[in-house]
């Protein structure tokens, strides 16, 4: 669906800010039928925020469609893309997981289908393995897992496939940070830790060129099935709460990424093998209905993560568009239409007594 044929957002029934400890505080909100089944939207990047094209994502006659901002992102507070030093210590998957379940809390729901976009579908995953008696349904569009594996994918090794701009990329953290191409021992720098270190930095404009550098490889990897032919490059002029926007989702993206998004061991709470990720948790979402929906141009993400969740999620059903990438039409709509079937089997849940 164009941009131009879109509906407008759905208006908001209710919205506010929820303290989660830390110091931090969650931005929430609410569309759509306030006794329906409840849908949770988990966004992607890290670091993406909230945009209103997500109330669409499940059927507002039936649905009580709830989002948020995830700590540091969009109206969440303190942010992530502050000017100056910022501390994330307190800005893990686990800190994520149990904001939802706060949020859950406060807004009195028993159980709700979880749907989760990119980094948000990992989140998804995290989130239903540590509660699997609170989800309905999962629906995962742009399947990740945030492996070793699809980290060191997007951040090196999609450079065979993008050699000039990863060039670009890799050169500026060799130029101003301790990346070294040529290192290829154990102990060497990953590419991902080097950018990390660079947007947490004390220099403010070698952290906001850190984060053009970062964003500019983002969009050249992430066009290819979304039908743009054009090479990506900076753009000429920010403002303030661009560059800010910016500074949020490469730090958040780097924080996470540069330790394998904290679920490397997440199957080991669990019972399961340690390093193992959420691959290795997928047994505990037997008999909760699942969708995972993915492009097979999809070069950011390979298929192969999507296919192997699939394969160890009893019962889950994969979507795969042949001629999508990291989104499209068609999967949107593949997304809208995995939502409405689980929201009509769900029926509304009642919510607990206090």
């Amino acid at each position: 669906m164009s941009s131009a044929s879109a509906p407008p957002p759905l208006p908001l029934n209710a919205s506010g800010h929820l303290p989660v400890g830390d110091g931090h505080e969650i931005w929430w909100e609410e569309s759509g039928t306030p006794d329906g089944v409840p849908v949770l939207y988990l966004h992607g990047g890290p670091g993406s925020g909230l945009s209103p094209g997500y109330r669409r994502s499940a059927p507002s006659d039936r649905c009580r469609i709830v989002g948020l901002s995830q700590r540091g992102a969009g109206a969440s507070t303190p942010s992530a893309g502050a000017p100056g030093p910022v501390d994330l210590g307190a800005n893990t998957t686990a800190h994520l997981v149990a904001d939802i379940e706060a949020l859950r809390e406060h807004l009195g729901i028993d159980a709700w289908i979880v749907e989760g976009v990119s980094w948000g579908s990992t989140l998804a995953l995290a989130y239903a393995q540590a509660h699997p008696d609170r989800v309905l349904g999962v629906v995962l569009f742009a399947v990740t897992s945030t492996s070793r594996r699809e980290v060191d994918w997007i951040t090196e090794g999609i450079g065979s496939v993008f050699p000039e701009a990863w060039d670009r990329f890799a050169g500026f953290a060799e130029t101003h940070g301790d990346f070294d191409r040529r290192d290829t021992s154990p102990a060497r720098v990953r590419l991902v830790e080097a950018y990390r270190r660079l947007l947490l930095g004390d220099d403010p404009d070698l952290v906001d060129a850190a984060a053009e550098a970062w964003m500019t490889w983002e969009d050249e990897h992430i066009r290819i099935g979304t039908g743009s032919t054009e090479i990506a490059t900076p753009p000429a002029d920010l403002t303030d709460e661009q560059r800010r926007e910016r500074r949020t989702f490469a730090r958040l993206v780097t924080h996470y990424w540069a330790h394998d998004g904290f679920v490397a061991d997440w199957a080991a709470r669990w019972g399961g093998v340690p390093g193992a990720g959420l691959l290795g948790g997928m047994g505990r979402l037997a008999g909760v209905p699942g969708v995972l929906i993915h492009g097979r141009r999809d070069v950011s993400g390979p298929a192969v993560t999507a296919w192997e969740l699939h394969r160890a999620w009893p019962g889950s059903e994969l979507v795969i568009i042949e001629d999508e990438g990291h989104g499209g039409p068609r999967m949107v709509e593949q997304w809208r239409a995995a939502v409405a079937r689980l929201a009509a089997t769900a029926g509304t849940p009642q919510a607990p007594e206090q």
